[in-house]
């Protein structure tokens, strides 16, 4: 049967699942769809399939960072962060809704306390992410019946930290933890973790106030990350990540924070960085005699039960390289799951049978998985003999014998982030159609260690741009890549590295093409997100100082070397990386007579989620690629 290259209505039409979880029972479960940027939270029947919208308007959309942690379920209820910056209540079986809260710059996170009286949420004001506690039933706007007309405000329980993620309550409603970080750090630099004690349980308090006050106790080690705080079943441990040891690992403390212990889970790392709210990558059992848990390992995950407390280790065996979102129901798991030949899926798995079951997919229309690239692991010495990594994506398809073949590097976001062994359309797509297709995960990103990771500090804009070309280089000079066809490209801060390669190496590069990627480093840090604004001052040094090398290290700078055209794509409403930039950068390659197109899609922000937009992107690719690269047009 002869290979088909990826159809582009496979990959524009796609829809978007997120952040699994188990109903009152595993017959049901929720999750998140985003499709043609409308999002909604879904509830399913694991006997029959049916699936259904529970939520209508306001849109569900998480408000705290970048998004994400958007509901939460107890027994017939479902909270959930709506854009509108309220949090809502709504009814399972009368289907009736209800603010809970009142309206904040954003709220997400909400964690319902075991006797479903109270939610705990994350919300951001004023400068400041908090957790708050609410009664679920009495807060907000609610004047159904029984209301008195006193409407209690939420309670405040944390102590305006810059940011805190992920409250977690104990199962018997005595104790809630939670991640927080200080205003100059990132989580993944340096976060602790609080752990709150109410002075009674929730079950015997009629209203939030009667949980204050909290005794608090915090578990925090300089320049280490901790993080996804857990409770077991019986309320007697805590478990959660450190990066103490070099690795993100799995540790167990008392309830208390007191006592902890790592638990050695082998080589690679269980969990990454807390980017948004809600990724939790270990969970307990229902009877609390497992942990489970997601190691990632040269950018492919494996699914590891330990046994409590003995913590012997295994390895549940699965198809899947990329597991996202743990979630459990006894020893049933459930999360998001893909191959790079197979899209993203949402899986139930019974852990003591090994029996995984797709529920719901992102595709639409079908995908001959065996016309697609398997893409491999590799390595590579850069700059200095140090050693960076990659996944390759080889051609596939009738032109894929002949090499050497044209090549795109692609830089991932972050830049503290991975591309991991996942579906990824972009790269199927090209290189189905004849281009071998390389992933750099440059140092500085994760899921290699933390010495890894801290190789950017105060390098970024120098040693990512090494580890691109010597990755393209390497593939040069073993016969694979032509070198008058590479390409370099990546998102946001990929887009960053996309523009400084062309400025540092201008006659290396063939052509470039920056998704919301940042031209000019302190206009960035003006009209950023709140939640990173001082990230750069870690990746490339503290202002005021620094201010010098920030502009030396801002791709604007250096415009006039640019010799390869370029390709940019911005949101209008981009709120981390301002439509601006990308504004300016094309306008200032234009002024030197370079090749400079810009494409602006009005309403989109920091990605871009409708479809007519998705399909326009890849067909300008196409054509700019045809043009400039494969026809060598200047």
């Amino acid at each position: 049967m002869p290979l088909t290259t990826l159809p582009l209505n496979r990959v524009y039409l796609a829809y978007t699942l997120s952040e699994p979880a188990f109903g009152d029972t595993r017959e049901t479960i929720f999750y998140v769809k985003m499709a043609d940027g409308k999002r909604s939270v879904v509830r399913q029947s694991a006997v029959t399939g049916l699936a259904q919208s529970v939520t209508t308007e306001p849109m569900p959309a998480g408000g705290i960072g970048y998004g994400g942690a958007i509901f939460a379920v107890r027994e017939d209820t479902l909270a959930y962060a709506a854009k509108d910056g309220k949090l809502y209540g709504i009814d399972l079986t009368a289907g009736d809704q209800w603010p809970v809260t009142p309206a904040y710059e954003g709220v997400a996170a909400p964690a319902i306390s075991p006797c479903g009286k109270f939610v705990a949420f994350l919300a951001e004001q004023d400068g400041r992410c908090n957790v708050l506690l609410a009664d679920v039933r009495r807060g907000g706007d609610d004047t159904r019946g029984g209301d008195t007309g006193v409407r209690p405000l939420p309670i405040k329980l944390s102590n305006d930290p810059w940011y805190a993620f992920n409250p977690a309550f104990s199962p018997d409603g005595t104790r809630l933890a939670w991640q927080e970080w200080n205003e100059m750090d990132m989580p993944w630099d340096e976060a602790r973790l609080i752990v709150a004690r109410f002075p009674k349980p929730t079950s015997d308090c009629a209203s939030a106030i009667e949980l204050l006050p909290l005794t608090t106790t915090t578990i925090a080690r300089p320049r280490v990350g901790y993080a996804s705080p857990q409770f077991s079943p019986d309320g007697r441990h805590l478990a959660f990540t450190s990066d103490e040891t070099g690795w993100r690992s799995l540790w167990v403390a008392d309830a208390d924070g007191q006592n902890a212990a790592r638990v050695d889970t082998g080589e690679g790392e269980i969990g990454g960085p807390d980017w948004v709210p809600g990724l939790i990558s270990m969970r307990w059992s229902g009877d609390g005699k497992s942990i489970y848990a997601v190691r990632r390992l040269h950018s492919r995950d494996g699914l590891l039960r330990v046994a409590w407390p003995e913590k012997t280790v295994t390895e549940i065996e699965t198809q899947w390289t990329d597991m996202d979102t743990l979630n459990v129901s006894g020893d049933e798991l459930i999360f998001i799951a893909s191959t790079p030949t197979t899209p993203l899926a949402l899986v139930t798995l019974d852990a003591k049978t090994g029996r995984g079951v797709e529920r719901a997919t992102s595709a639409v229309g079908l995908i001959d998985s065996d016309s697609l690239s398997e893409p491999e692991v590799i390595s590579w010495r850069t700059a200095s003999e140090a050693q960076a990594w990659g996944i390759l994506y080889r051609a596939v398809g009738p032109e894929a014998e002949k090499s050497p073949r044209p090549l795109i590097v692609h830089i991932h976001g972050g830049p503290t982030s991975e591309a991991p062994l996942t579906w990824a359309p972009q790269a199927q797509y090209f290189a189905t159609r004849g281009w071998r297709y390389l992933f750099v995960n440059y140092r500085g990103g994760t899921g290699f260690g933390r010495a890894y990771q801290d190789l950017l500090s105060g390098q970024w804009g120098v040693v990512d741009i090494q580890d691109a070309r010597t990755g393209a280089e390497h593939l040069i000079s073993a016969g694979l890549a032509d070198p008058q066809r590479v390409v370099v490209t990546g998102t946001s801060a990929g887009g960053y590295t996309t523009l400084m390669a062309l400025t540092q190496a201008p006659d290396f590069w063939a052509a470039g093409m920056s998704f919301f990627g940042i031209g000019n480093m302190y206009e960035v840090r003006i009209g950023s997100h709140r939640f990173e604004v001082n990230y750069e001052q870690g990746l490339i040094g503290r202002l005021p100082e620094a201010g010098p090398l920030w502009k030396e290290r801002s791709p604007l700078t250096h415009v006039k070397n640019v010799r390869a055209p370029v390709l940019l794509f911005h949101g209008t409403d981009d709120k981390a990386v301002p439509h601006q930039q990308s504004v300016e950068f094309a306008e200032a390659v234009k002024r030197i007579g370079g090749i400079a197109e810009l494409v602006s899609y009005e309403g989109e922000g920091h990605g871009f989620l409708k479809e007519a937009n998705r399909r326009d992107m890849f067909e300008k690719m196409e054509k700019f690629l045809d043009k400039y690269v494969l026809c060598l047009q200047k």
